[in-house]
């Protein structure tokens, strides 16, 4: 009985995962929990702080170096960060989840922290 109780809460989990962590972020809940605040991630074996400012520029330091762009609202839950040059040059689009206290995650699949 035990087992099968196991083997059904397995499936459930995996078939309806928690909709909070699912539920893209808004607009609101982006700039509440991400602009002006310092974020952490690691790219291509390096730590990467980021900071988003309300003014619509972006800021990302790391020891291979600085980038400056600028960041705009794309669609209800949507941020598109355009850097003119660096590693990651150009525009990129992307969506937010929450996956724990100050724990994100992208659209693309980068974790990250928020300080």
């Amino acid at each position: 009985m035990i087992k099968v109780s196991f083997v059904m809460l397995f499936a459930t989990l995996v078939m309806f995962p928690n909709s909070a962590e699912a539920k893209a972020l808004s607009r609101s809940e982006i700039a509440k929990e991400m602009l002006g605040k310092v974020i952490t991630t690691r790219r291509f074996g390096l730590s990467i702080r980021m900071l988003y400012r309300p003014n619509g520029t972006v800021s990302a330091r790391s020891i291979a170096g600085n980038l400056n762009g600028t960041w705009r609202y794309s669609g209800a839950n949507k941020v598109c960060t355009t850097f003119p040059s660096g590693p990651a040059k150009g525009t990129s689009c992307v969506s937010f989840t929450k996956t724990g206290n100050k724990r994100f995650r992208s659209s693309e699949g980068v974790s990250f922290r928020v300080r």
